[in-house]
């Protein structure tokens, strides 16, 4: 495997890290693979370990080369920093194809939670200028070709005003990353106390479009922090915008769950749920994608 950090631009700490496949032997030799990108979550205010190296590691096993985004992060990075950082990764990816053996018309961008909030970012805005113009790239460049979304943030709309003490004990106790300070929503446009206008800005489900690229969606029912009709909602604009489109709405499981499990989670935990199976989904929607 070829793993190594690269610098996105001289301005940023945003790192691309790498989980490139080796080369096959014999009749594997100079086979070219499909790539994932993989933004992981954290509210914009950190970014998981558990969404990032585990999910590459598992696409690698199924014969992908995998890539992670450490974005720029907290409320001195508003939007669109961190989408221009992954516009850029992409397009490196594109770039260095032929030393990687990529496919160019095969890179999906998966993303959880915030990441996933990102990953759909680009999906419906790779063709504004917000993200072209500043970094000097087109958007042929920067285009995923497909989108794999675990519980997305897609409105930033919050269940609760309120933080539930239990969760509040978890980060005190250092067993969560502790989210209290600027919100998600503050933290995209740079600055507290916004505006109903400037909340409703950030909502993705008004940009969705027809060019937006096929979907993937993953969430459950019980998840705390991202509201199912989130999910719905986007699956539904999809399809209205003629946009092919896979939902799986897990029953249970709380937020947060990753690959759903043993690598991520206690092996209690993870064998009582079935939410682990949309990996095995994602690729398999993924290969019957190809050739459309």
């Amino acid at each position: 495997m070829i793993h190594e950090t690269i610098k996105l631009f001289e301005h940023s700490s945003a790192t691309l890290a790498t989980y490139v496949l080796q080369d096959g032997e014999f009749d594997r030799k100079n086979t070219v693979r499909p790539a994932v990108v993989i933004c992981p979550g954290g509210g914009y205010a950190h970014i998981s370990q558990n969404e990032g190296e585990p999910v590459a590691l598992a696409y690698a096993r199924m014969g992908y080369h995998a890539f992670v985004l450490n974005y720029s992060v907290k409320i001195q990075n508003p939007f669109p920093t961190a989408l221009r950082e992954l516009a850029k990764a992409v397009s490196i990816i594109r770039e260095r194809s032929g030393e990687w053996l990529v496919d160019t018309n095969d890179i999906t961008v998966a993303g959880f939670s915030a990441g996933g909030n990102l990953a759909l970012s680009l999906g419906v805005h790779y063709k504004n200028a917000i993200v072209t113009d500043d970094i000097g790239l087109a958007s042929e460049q920067i285009r995923p070709n497909q989108l794999i979304l675990g519980y997305p943030a897609v409105t930033l709309e919050p269940r609760s005003l309120e933080t539930p003490p239990f969760l509040i004990e978890l980060m005190e106790k250092g067993l969560m990353p502790d989210f209290r300070g600027p919100d998600i929503r503050e933290i995209l446009m740079g600055k507290e106390n916004l505006t109903e206008e400037e909340k409703k800005s950030l909502n993705l489900l008004q940009y969705v479009n027809e060019a937006t690229p096929r979907t993937f969606i993953w969430g459950t029912y019980e998840d705390s922090v991202i509201l199912p009709t989130d999910l719905l909602g986007l699956a539904g604009k999809l399809f209205e915008n003629k946009v092919p489109c896979e939902l799986h709405m897990f029953e249970k499981g709380p937020h947060g769950m990753s690959l759903g499990d043993a690598t991520v989670k206690s092996e209690e935990q993870a064998n009582a749920l079935s939410l682990g199976a949309w990996v095995d989904l994602s690729v398999k929607w993924l290969a019957q994608g190809r050739g459309r």
